[in-house]
């Protein structure tokens, strides 16, 4: 049985289940959150091929509710295919030009404005939607495809709705081709 056969898109699956690989508990503090994955497509020996970043993140709770949210401290890559590690990068490291003050510093809060006003459920809902638009975008990007314009617009306009203001710029950095096309710096949703 597959994953979004019991109602789980793929894409949530494996941010999930490196979340709870033996890798993630050697690499990232226990308040590390996963963030929203970033596809890398390539062509590898003339063949398209997916893999898939996760930014790692300390999300810190707040006692009298939601959480401080901080800038990613590292990215794992994954094969799409196979669910398998291929690349852990602590950007710490990786850029050692950028001072250890940046990632000490909350870069935003959870909820923020536009699901501030939602239940529980609702989030989750909205939260799988755009996880089952990640494996609609995934699916033509592992076979070397650009999505359609409507999957390409309501992929846009939830990741819009559901990335975290205050780490936006933080994606930016880390995959600038993917934000531009998917939500352009226009966007009223940019914090800082």
């Amino acid at each position: 049985m597959t994953d979004t056969e019991l109602g789980v898109p793929r894409s949530e699956a494996l941010a999930k289940s490196f979340r709870g690989s033996r890798a993630f508990r050697e690499v990232a503090p226990m308040e590390c959150a996963v963030g929203w994955p970033v596809p890398i497509p390539v062509l590898q020996d003339g063949e398209p091929r997916l893999y898939v970043r996760l930014p790692l993140y300390v999300l810190r709770a707040d006692p009298a509710g939601g959480a401080d949210l901080f800038p990613p401290f590292a990215t794992a890559a994954l094969d799409w295919s196979t669910r398998r590690l291929v690349e852990y990068t602590d950007l710490r490291f990786k850029e050692p030009h950028r001072s250890r003050e940046e990632w000490s510093h909350p870069a935003g809060r959870f909820p923020h404005a536009a699901v501030e006003g939602l239940t529980a459920a609702q989030y989750r809902a909205q939260r799988t939607r755009l996880f089952t638009l990640y494996d609609d975008l995934f699916a033509d990007l592992s076979h070397g495809r650009a999505p359609d314009d409507a999957t390409a617009a309501a992929f846009s306009d939830h990741l819009g709705r559901l990335l975290e203001p205050g780490l936006i710029p933080c994606y930016r950095r880390l995959a600038p081709k993917f934000l531009q096309r998917y939500l352009p710096a226009s966007r009223p949703t940019d914090e800082g």
